[in-house]
């Protein structure tokens, strides 16, 4: 693993390849991002941002979907897969929203962590890119430039990461951080043919560039 400065380099050199980021998911409003995250589980971003004007047309706020049945929102987010666990996710999430929070998505991790079908990964998207409040979310893409960049161990778990990242940058930096992990790992350290080689800067504190 790298010691904390050779890790907070690969970070700012990632976060310098990607200056102006944004979020991956297009929201206009915080309940639209809830959702949104909610949906990215297992799928793409991409995907997701297919199927969410459509899907906010016909439930363009939080009493719309939690009056909603099953029947009604599945047709909207049905090529996402995994159809009838997340439209009870989502119409579930409506519904504790109108009960607890008056239809509006709160601003703490521990209550966005108590609505269905939100995880720690969720509330800090919802946090940091919906409200500017400091997180740091932990998906997949950030899981495996940390691990490929021996940032964290590899049997690190995902709030290990989330602490070590954490760590090592200013709150300020946490969001643009996630988002150009984000692109980084859409783009150039994927799952399979990863480029990374391509960018010396990357590896100055390594002993050796990967040949793969």
């Amino acid at each position: 693993m790298l010691s904390d400065q050779c890790a907070r380099q690969v970070i700012d050199v990632i976060m310098a390849l990607y200056p102006h980021t944004q979020s991956a998911l297009n929201f206009d409003t915080p309940y639209q991002l809830l959702i949104a995250a909610m949906l990215s589980a297992q799928t793409t971003d991409a995907k997701v941002n297919d199927i969410t004007p459509d899907l906010f047309a016909a439930f363009p706020e939080t009493q719309a979907l939690a009056r909603a049945s099953q029947e009604e929102v599945i047709p909207y987010i049905k090529s996402l897969g995994l159809y009838n666990n997340r439209s009870k996710y989502m119409i579930a999430c409506a519904q504790k929203l109108l009960k607890d929070f008056d239809g509006q998505v709160p601003q703490t991790q521990k209550e966005l962590e108590s609505l269905p079908g939100i995880g720690r990964k969720c509330a800090n998207v919802v946090l940091s890119n919906a409200f500017q409040i400091p997180a740091f979310a932990v998906d997949t893409h950030v899981i495996r430039i940390c691990k490929r960049h021996e940032i964290v161990a590899p049997t690190a778990s995902t709030l290990e990461i989330e602490d070590r990242v954490t760590q090592l940058l200013p709150e300020s930096d946490w969001l643009h951080a996630h988002q150009a992990m984000g692109a980084f790992g859409r783009e150039i350290c994927t799952p399979k043919n990863p480029k990374c080689k391509n960018i010396p800067e990357l590896w100055a504190c390594a002993d050796q560039i990967p040949t793969h």
